[in-house]
């Protein structure tokens, strides 16, 4: 008889609170700068163990539910990776949006990494599950660190970085999604210069963070190619900013994210967006990792 064994984990989404593109790589990828932070808009999936098959289940029925999945490309990979002779049936709930620059996938795929490890009882080292991480998406490793953290090549290359603290995020999402590879066909090189790079890094990863210093320099340069196709983004990005909002499109899009200064700033912020037909959710920054959120398993 099978030991019935079940974990239940949080995938949260993130923000770029700076993005930058390099250069383009021989391999198609782009080499990219940025630095990521986990948020408080999350996924729900749960783990449990089986025979032999992997399953999986979603409440979004739009979702494959096979290797089309990365949820299911995960657990094939790390069944086949390691050998394992058993199954899982996972069950994926949805809330963070699709396509919309807030790396729901990649988070659900880092998820199930980690869930799998541990559900199956594998012996592995942090550098080989960032390996297999980085086949199934750019963005996945940095899900495995969480928190705030310096992104550099195609993603792969993850530095945890001091954290930022607790502060409010408004996400406003325009109601449709974004095909990433669509956003790239449009990058052109040269890019415009931009000399503030350094600045935000200093200011961001020097552990002594400063909002307003800091997020007058942020920039993400994926809005120069996607704004001028999607003028609903750059409407977004003005009414943000006129509610006194740092704002800026998170990864390619098609979520414009807000950070304001306090808790009170949030009702007249409601209070604003409820006259436009967007999507939005009041949540914040967070350091969790799935590894917190396994320790206490």
């Amino acid at each position: 008889m099978t030991l019935k064994m079940k974990i239940n984990l949080q995938a949260p989404a993130k923000i770029n609170l700076f993005l930058e593109i390099q250069n383009k790589r021989s391999d198609g990828y782009h080499n990219l700068e940025s630095i990521m932070q986990t948020i408080s808009l999350y996924d729900n999936l749960s783990f449990e163990i089986a025979d032999k098959d992997i399953s999986l289940k979603s409440n979004d029925k739009s979702l494959p539910v096979d290797e089309a999945n990365i949820v299911y490309k995960a657990a094939k990979t790390v069944k086949t990776h390691f050998n394992v002779n058993k199954g899982v049936k996972i069950r994926l709930t949805k809330e963070i949006p699709m396509k919309a620059g807030l790396g729901g996938g990649s988070s659900d795929a880092a998820a199930t990494l980690e869930a799998l490890v541990k559900l199956w009882n594998i012996k592995t080292t942090k550098d080989k599950l960032e390996q297999i991480a980085v086949e199934l998406g750019a963005d996945v490793p940095f899900f495995l660190t969480g928190g705030t953290a310096l992104c550099k090549g195609k993603g792969e290359m993850v530095t945890s970085l001091a954290s930022i603290g607790k502060l409010n995020v408004v996400l406003v999402n325009p109601g449709f999604g974004i095909p990433t590879a669509s956003v790239y066909k449009k990058i052109k090189f040269p890019l415009t210069d931009k000399v503030k790079v350094n600045k935000i890094k200093a200011v961001i990863c020097g552990g002594s963070f400063d909002t307003e210093n800091a997020f007058s320099s942020c920039f993400n340069r994926f809005e120069e190619f996607v704004f001028p196709s999607y003028p609903e983004l750059t409407k977004i990005k003005s009414v943000l900013n006129e509610l006194g909002c740092m704002s800026l499109m998170s990864g390619s899009g098609a979520t414009v994210f807000g950070i304001f200064d306090s808790n009170a700033k949030s009702e007249v912020i409601k209070f604003e967006l409820a006259k436009y037909n967007w999507k939005t959710w009041f949540v914040s920054t967070m350091d969790i990792s799935f590894k917190t959120q396994l320790a206490c398993l």
